[in-house]
């Protein structure tokens, strides 16, 4: 299924982040839950700190391929499966618009 690209994501307001070098440290605040992510992972993250209005995915790959030499397509679908699996952990929120989860098979 094709992601909303229309859809604003934002983060969580109880959601707290720490970085590494090439990674990210993200804290589930009332939860107690700490989770790392890896490098494409914490860059989306770190996108989204810098817009605490939101992002669109669009704006979220943009973002990313100033870092990853990876074709657009492939980015796009990496970062919507990513952007899925943070939502359904509770770190992200998509306003106003839902997002079916990319079945690339890839993982973040």
């Amino acid at each position: 299924m094709k992601p909303d690209k229309d859809g604003v994501w934002l983060i969580s307001p109880d959601a707290l982040a720490t970085y590494t070098d090439d990674a990210a440290v993200v804290l589930d605040i009332p939860k107690g839950i700490c989770y790392s992510l890896n490098t494409i992972a914490s860059r989306i993250w770190l996108a989204m700190e810098t817009s605490p209005s939101g992002l669109t995915l669009e704006g979220i790959v943009g973002a990313l391929e100033t870092y990853f030499e990876v074709p657009h397509q492939e980015l796009e679908a990496d970062t919507a499966e990513c952007l899925d699996k943070l939502r359904r952990m509770g770190l992200l929120q998509a306003n106003g618009h839902g997002m079916a989860s990319c079945a690339s098979g890839r993982r973040m």
